[in-house]
Order: structure tokens, then sequence, then C-alpha cells
């Protein structure tokens, strides 16, 4: 049985302004077409669909149209729910993406067997996977209510209310058949893409399942919540497919792909990484102001999105500095300023150490140049005195 896996399309992704979603769509036609060439039996799609909660019009045009081409190629899919999906919204089209042959989990049930589904390949085979869409703190507290669970456990427990589904979705597991399970989720040890929402990311790995939770007897784990493609499980085996296309300058770098899995039943799965085309490459270019022009002029050619990252020292004024870049790489997104402070750049500007009466003799050499004699032994006096007073109010205390 050859099964392809994929996740995280994020369509109506939107990056500093600039509208993603043309590229997730070259990305799911491209898939399709691997999916109808590869000869595959089922496409999995591990969550995150979309980008918000409330897509375009585009963005779930782009989505649609990649399911209707699996259609016309008789290919059926399983399809999760992820955390920036709308699980309610996904769940009110479950009924409809039906009739082309996509069978969409997006919120569990008071039934855990509702997880399960199975795919009848045509060679007669049984393709059973255990389908768990993402499930926030929130989330598997209000199923766990719905289940008759402690809820007041639960909500410290998250991986014990976690491993409650997987064990549920186990049994539903066929022996004799080929056995599948796919969840959105993030387990331990997973190395995020270094994406520019790394905070989010932070926040929901706070959350995380282990390896030992997962079920022994499905075959192939397949993941989506984490976009560098990546092993996160040995046994069972268990991947990340990855985003699509480069989202976001974080993901810079990173070459794209969807998992060609390859099982037949008591047998372990092979999986074969497929690289993927489409989409533009990011790229971030860190310049000094004194290569500005010369690091610029390197790019010229470049079809992808780019970052521009100036470091200047803290305080400097960069005026024009943008329309600059954009003149010479018109496909810039985004002008940063790395600010330098130089006391912690120059071992000479350093301040550690120094004495008030330093401080603002150098504060006075910087704004308006060397400090009168006079006014040094002043300014000495008046420290000198105020660390006296400060003494007699500490003995006073003491006492």
């Amino acid at each position: 049985m050859r099964v392809l896996h994929t996740a995280d399309f994020h369509a109506g992704r939107n990056l500093r302004g600039f509208d993603r979603t043309p590229e997730v769509q070259g990305a799911l036609t491209e898939i399709a077409a691997l999916a109808r060439s590869e000869g595959v039996d089922a496409v999995l799609v591990s969550g995150d669909l979309f980008d918000t909660v409330n897509p375009s019009a585009e963005a779930e045009a782009t989505v649609f149209d990649f399911f209707l081409r699996l259609r016309d190629a008789g290919i059926p899919a399983v399809v999760i729910a992820g955390n920036h999906d709308s699980a309610a919204r996904l769940h009110g089209l479950a009924g409809l993406l039906g009739w082309v042959g996509v069978q969409l989990v997006a919120q569990p049930t008071a039934n855990p067997l509702d997880l399960i589904r199975t795919v009848e390949t045509k060679r007669g085979e049984t393709l059973t996977v255990g389908a768990l869409p993402f499930l926030s703190e929130r989330r598997l507290v209000k199923a766990a209510d719905l289940l008759g669970g402690d809820v007041g456990a639960w909500r410290q427990k998250y991986r014990e209310g976690m491993g409650f589904f997987l064990r549920k979705v186990a049994e539903g597991f066929r022996p004799g058949g080929v056995n599948m399970l796919m969840a959105h989720a993030t387990m331990d040890g997973a190395v995020p893409s270094g994406s520019e929402r790394t905070m989010q990311f932070d926040l929901l790995n706070a959350y995380t399942l282990s390896p030992l939770q997962l079920p022994s007897a499905a075959q192939y784990v397949a993941l989506g919540h984490v976009h560098k493609p990546q092993q996160a499980s040995e046994m069972p085996l268990a991947h990340y497919p990855g985003s699509v296309i480069q989202l976001d300058f974080g993901e810079a770098g990173e070459k794209k792909q969807v998992n060609l899995v390859e099982v037949e039943p008591g047998r372990p799965a092979r999986v074969t990484p497929i690289p993927l085309a489409s989409g533009r490459e990011l790229r971030t270019v860190r310049v000094t102001l004194d290569n500005v022009d010369a690091r610029l002029a390197a790019l010229n050619g470049f079809a992808g999105l780019v970052k521009v990252v100036v470091r200047a020292p803290s305080g400097t004024a960069l005026p024009g500095l943008k329309d600059r870049v954009l003149r010479m790489v018109p496909n810039t997104l985004a002008v940063e300023l790395d600010a330098v402070q130089e006391d912690l750049a120059l071992p000479e500007l350093r301040r550690e150490g120094l004495s008030l009466t330093e401080l603002y003799e150098r504060f006075h050499q910087e704004r308006r140049g060397e400090l009168p004699g006079d006014l040094r032994a002043a300014f000495r006096e008046a420290d000198e005195a105020a660390r006296g007073e400060e003494a007699t109010l500490g003995e006073g205390v003491g006492a």
C-alpha cells in the first residue's frame, strides 16, 4: 500500500503584507500531481489546512481545488484539523467533503471510535487511520467532560488526557490490516524551524507527547504542526513532513517535501521523502552600512523574497535606507535595523566597573566634548557627598 503524507498548508498565509496563497496553490497542485504519478492509494493531511480560523475565499478555493484534483484522480484522503484551523468550521464541512472522497475529522465526539477512518483500496486492502485532530488543553478538558472524565484532574494532566484518546484510537486498529495514526501535536524533542512565530511555538511546546505514548500497533504515525521535516519517533515510526512552502523567514533554506509511505500488513513502513519545487525561496541578508550596496548587488536575479537586516550602532539615523533597498531589490519584504550597543560591542567602551564620575565623564565626552577640570571636581565632590549620606542613613537604619 502506498500513502502520501503531507501537512501544514497554511493557505491564506500573509507574510509582511505579501499574500502567499498563490504559492500554496502551486504546492498543492504539485502534490496532487505527485499523488497521481506515484499511484498512491490515499493521501493523509495532518492539519493546518488554513493559516487562520477565518480564511479568505481564495484560501478556501485553494484547498478545495486540491481535494477536487484528488477526486478526479480517484484518490481518497483522510484529513484532520490543526491548531490554525477552525474545528467547528471544518466540522460543518465534513459531510460535504465526504462527497468528494475526503474523510475529515475536526473535533472529537462522545465516542472516541468516531476518530477511526477506513479506506478501501482498489486492490481490496484496508487502511485504518486513527485520526486525532489538534486538541488544546481547553478542547481536551471539554472532550473529557463529554466522556465523563475527571475534568479537574485532566486540566493538569495534558499527557494523560491525550494518552486516553491514543489508547482508544488504538482499539479501533484491525489485526491483519494496515494501521496508521494521524495527529497534530508536538512530540518531545521536535525541532522547530526557527520560525518567526517562535513565541507561539513555545506556548504550544509546553504541551507535548512522548513517543512512548504512541500506540505500538501503529505502523506509521503521520504528524503535523512542526514545519521542519523530521523523524519524531523510531518505534513506532513517526514523521513530520513539514510545511509545503517556506512560510516565513525562519524557514529560509529549508527544503520542503511530502512523504511517500509504503507499508503492508504486519511489516514496518518505509518512508521516502519527495522534494517539492513550489514556493518562492526566502532569504535573510545581513549587511552593514559599509557593504549595503555590494551585498544587495549580489541579489541581482534572485526571484525569491528577501528580508534585509542592517547592522548599525544604536541611535543611528538611517533616512531613506528602506527606499534605497527597495530600489535595488524590489522583492524585499522587510528592512530591519539590528542596533548594536557600542559599549557592549567594543571592549574600550564597556561601562561595567566604571565609577559614577567616570560614567559622567564619558557621557559628557560623547555629548559635549572634553569634561572641564572644575566640573569634574564638582561632580566628584557631589558624588562623594551623596555616598556619605547613604552611608549615614544605612547606619541609622541598622541601629
